[in-house]
């Protein structure tokens, strides 16, 4: 018998945050990641709610969900007593995007809206190779959902990849 040793693919942690904004996969200039720092540090000041961006550049054989809701929980997104922080990961080479959402503000962004964020913003900017654009578009998009503002589209597709 040979033993072959089994690779289990599991969740590793890309890093130290360095604020709400966390290019591992490099995708932002630094003016960009500036950018959307400012915004969402504002948003923050404003509401309490805490919005993290994450790029990487793939999930290790991970699935998106597990890895952000282990993402999530270890870096502790949101304030602890409401639970009101989202996660945006991206992982470009999976080509893959999960918008992770605590509890405390589900309701504003419902798995649906989040989908809509994705499907209708997020992919067809990454298809045009527009990182920036489609991140910065997705942030405002969530910001305006914990606000009641954003209303999902319809969308008759399933596709949930880049």
């Amino acid at each position: 018998f040979l033993l072959f040793p089994l690779v289990a693919f599991a969740y590793q942690n890309p890093g130290t945050p360095t604020g709400f904004v966390n290019d591992f996969a490099g995708m932002l200039t630094a003016e960009q990641k500036h950018s959307l720092e400012i915004k969402i540090s504002g948003f923050e000041k404003d509401t309490s709610n805490e919005l993290t961006v994450v790029t990487v550049s793939n999930l290790g054989g991970d699935t998106i969900e597990n890895f952000a809701v282990k993402l999530f929980e270890e870096w502790k997104i949101g304030k602890a007593k409401n639970d009101n922080g989202i996660l945006l990961l991206i992982s470009r080479d999976d080509h893959k995007i999960r918008i992770e959402v605590g509890y405390g503000l589900e309701g504003a962004v419902p798995d649906a809206t989040a989908f809509s964020i994705i499907t209708n913003i997020l992919t067809p900017a990454f298809k045009q190779g527009d990182y920036f654009g489609g991140i910065n578009s997705a942030t405002d998009a969530i910001i305006s959902a914990t606000k009641g503002e954003y209303q999902p589209k319809e969308n008759n597709s399933n596709i949930t990849e880049l």
